[in-house]
């Protein structure tokens, strides 16, 4: 998942001097763009590691049949494969936890990660796991995009299809909308469809269908529903024109979250200020990413001078006591793997948030649909995408997610509100630096 592009080039201390534009401005459009893979030339991958769609429901229909706690939910099908998407839910405690995994299909790492986490948490008989269901619920998609999982494609050019996955489902633009919207592609390999963490919108179904309630005004380029809503303009709207998202959208409005977590992979990056001199560069494996509103606007990297529309910067519908718990808790994942004393785990740094109004985090989190009643929101990003790296490194990406997501539990079924964390910590943490690209 790709931000604006200049973050990918700079760390923290850059961005004092990034101009944006006025309120005026016609907004960087390249920025809501979907990224992609750099495909290697003649270079073989493994994904043996990684469940395919059938061996993904084989063992969570085994969880549940063991567990006795699990709850097993087909809550829709995907729109080219027609597979289904599992909804998984554990728990009896207050607070509610609203997790998906691999909306893009070439980030596999949180859907394994999440089958691991509903095994223990439908099975385990420990005290921690006790702990935690007393005190949390939660609602599982441990794999959001089946077709993208599942793509295949040439990717060596020797003439046959290879299993890699890619960031899309398969779906074709059937004119259900006034205009065929940016994130809608034929990448890589010609079949179309839509990159669906740009297909999510803030407003509820019960209360308008963007497919169908546009106006031609808010349309820019023909491509962009930039769309006005409460005294903002949400710039790249989403659509909700794949069933994938219709079917997340309807389950996070019936779990209606105090947290709301969704995990992803980006490119490789150095961690800023390494590579100097005789150090070492030290690359950077996770980044995450908190949502916050208005009250911690002067603490976004993308509002220098007051120079750009505050719903360009921030998430004006997310109130400060939300704001404050998604920050402490992306604090909580930095500490807690920086306590684990080991040089895979101190090179975690963040994104530099900005709203993305056709994702999960920022047009979910606000909660219009139960009365603005918000959820805390975190984003995971580990390095490099699994149609390029393949299952290379799969155990340290894993560790770091499994690590962020136990702890997280862990603190959350001990204090909701997160006293004890830092809203400094998140912060202080650098943005992530130089791109390194693989050879």
């Amino acid at each position: 998942m790709n931000r604006r592009n200049f973050v990918k080039a700079t760390g923290l201390a850059a961005f004092g001097s990034v101009t944006i534009g006025t309120a005026s401005a016609t907004p960087d459009r390249d920025k809501y763009r979907p990224g992609g893979p750099k495909l290697g030339s003649q270079k073989s991958i493994s994904l043996d590691a990684f469940h395919t769609n059938e061996e993904l429901t084989t063992e969570l229909e085994k969880i549940e049949r063991q567990s006795g706690r699990v709850s097993l939910e087909e809550i829709g099908r995907s729109a080219g494969r027609n597979d289904p998407i599992w909804e998984v839910k554990v728990g009896d405690g207050d607070t509610e936890i609203h997790l998906v995994t691999q909306i893009h299909g070439d980030e596999a790492i949180g859907t394994e990660v999440a089958l691991k986490v509903i095994k223990t948490l439908g099975t385990s008989n420990s005290r921690q796991v006790d702990h935690i269901l007393e005190n949390l619920s939660f609602t599982i998609v441990p794999r959001v995009n089946p077709d993208g999982a599942m793509y295949h494609y040439d990717f060596d050019g020797d003439d046959e299809d290879e299993w890699v996955g890619r960031r899309q489902n398969t779906q074709a633009w059937t004119g259900e909308s006034r205009y065929r919207p940016y994130y809608h592609s034929t990448y890589p390999a010609g079949d179309p469809g839509y990159d669906m963490n740009r297909d999510f919108n803030v407003r509820p179904p019960s209360e308008f269908d963007p497919r169908t309630e546009d106006e031609a005004s808010w349309w820019a380029d023909g491509q962009y529903m930039d769309m006005p809503y409460e005294g903002h303009t949400l710039f790249a709207s989403g659509l909700r024109l794949a069933p994938e998202v219709r079917a997340v959208t309807e389950s996070f409005n019936d779990a209606d979250p105090d947290y709301a977590i969704t995990h992803h992979h980006k490119g490789g990056n150095l961690y800023p200020g390494t590579g100097d001199g005789n150090e070492p560069k030290k690359q950077t494996l996770m980044s995450v990413m908190a949502s916050y509103g208005e009250d911690y606007l002067d603490r976004s990297p993308f509002f220098p001078d007051g120079h750009t529309p505050v719903s360009e910067a921030v998430n004006p519908f997310l109130d400060s006591d939300t704001s404050t718990r998604s920050i402490k808790l992306n604090s909580l994942v930095i500490d807690a793997l920086a306590e684990r004393g080991n040089s895979i785990f101190d090179s975690i740094t963040r994104y530099g948030y900005y709203p993305l109004w056709g994702s999960y985090l920022d047009s979910l989190c606000p909660n219009l649909a139960n009365d603005g009643d918000s959820a805390a929101g975190m984003l995971y990003e580990v390095a490099y995408q699994t149609d390029d790296l393949g299952q290379k490194g799969i155990g340290r990406q894993m560790e770091l997610t499994k690590v962020g997501f136990l702890e997280s539990f862990d603190a959350l079924a001990d204090d909701p509100e997160l006293r004890e964390y830092s809203t400094e910590t998140y912060f202080d943490t650098p943005l992530y630096g130089e791109e390194v690209q693989l050879r």
